[in-house]
C-alpha cells in the first residue's frame, strides 16, 4: 500500500480537529468531543481503501510492491566490474521481442456506383419538399 500508517493517523487527527473546532461553536464540549473522537476513527478507517485504490493506480505494470523492499538483482559480474546479462529469456521478454503491430493494406479507392446524374436528380427532388 501507499505510504505508512501515519498517513492514516494524520487523516484522522485532522478530521477531529476540524471535526472538534466547529461542533464546539454550536454544541457543549462534550458533545463536540464525541463527534470529534468519531470523525477521527471514521477517517482513520476510510484512509486505508483510500490509500489501496491510489496503490493500484499508480503502480506500474514492471513495479512490484514487496515487503522486502526492491529486488536486488543477482546477475553475476562480467570483467571490469559491469552487470553480466543472463543468456536465456524468459517467456514475457521473448513475447515482447516477437511482437509485431498489426499493420492494414492500403485501402482501394471504390469508385461511385451510382451515376452522378441520378444523384442530382435525388437531391433536386429533397430539396423541392
Amino acid at each position: 500500500m501507499l505510504g505508512t500508517i501515519w498517513i492514516n493517523a494524520g487523516m484522522g487527527l485532522l478530521a477531529f480537529v476540524i471535526t472538534f473546532c466547529t461542533a464546539l461553536a454550536s454544541n457543549v464540549w462534550l458533545v463536540s468531543l464525541e463527534r470529534a473522537v468519531i470523525a477521527l476513527v471514521i477517517f482513520f478507517l476510510a484512509a486505508f481503501p483510500i490509500r489501496f485504490v491510489l496503490a493500484l493506480v499508480t503502480e506500474t505494470p514492471g513495479q512490484s510492491v514487496t515487503a522486502e523492499g526492491p529486488e536486488e538483482s543477482t546477475a553475476p559480474l562480467a570483467e571490469g566490474g559491469t552487470e553480466a546479462k543472463p543468456t536465456e529469456q524468459t517467456g514475457e521478454t521473448a513475447a515482447e521481442e516477437a511482437f509485431s503491430p498489426l499493420s492494414f493494406t492500403k485501402l482501394e479507392a471504390v469508385p461511385p456506383t451510382e451515376d452522378p446524374a441520378t444523384v442530382a436528380e435525388v437531391v433536386r427532388r429533397l430539396t423541392d419538399e
